[in-house]
């Protein structure tokens, strides 16, 4: 049986997809090696990290309880960190430093500790994701068109 050329195009993008959602800026990296379009970096990127974003805020609570019985508890400075963060930045805050510098995954655990209704970490990450899809689609452009 033959792959169709739809089917092979989706398992080229599938990783970038799918890293998006568990680490952006990997997805960001991934895209730019393979020589992305604009569009296709973007959507990828944004897309993969919108829906990281949601299986993690709705479905995540069975991952984070497994996360929770293979990890050490956090030592006291670290969780003195976060609660500084949120105290700084609050939801608006952690939704736009995780996919530059946090994760899906960890930028919605900290908005979940700290009692953020889910719809909300949804909406303000979604966003939070496509701006920064944008922005590394725009700047990833100029940079492949400068090296090529």
């Amino acid at each position: 049986m033959e792959a169709s050329m739809a089917e092979l195009k989706l398992l080229y993008y599938l990783p970038v997809f799918l890293m998006s959602g568990l680490k952006f800026m990997v997805g960001v990296g991934m895209s730019l090696l393979m020589h992305l379009t604009f569009w296709e970096q973007f959507l990828l990127t944004a897309g993969g990290g919108i829906v990281g974003v949601g299986f993690f805020t709705y479905l995540g609570d069975k991952v984070r309880a497994w996360w929770r019985g293979r990890r050490p508890a956090a030592s006291p400075a670290a969780s003195a960190k976060w609660r500084r963060l949120w105290e700084r930045y609050g939801l608006w805050g952690i939704a736009f430093l995780t996919p530059p510098l946090l994760s899906p995954p960890v930028g919605t655990a900290l908005a979940l500790a700290f009692g953020s209704p889910r719809n909300q970490i949804f909406l303000r990450m979604s966003l939070a994701m496509i701006a920064w899809g944008l922005f590394f689609a725009l700047l990833g452009q100029k940079a492949l068109h400068y090296l090529n």
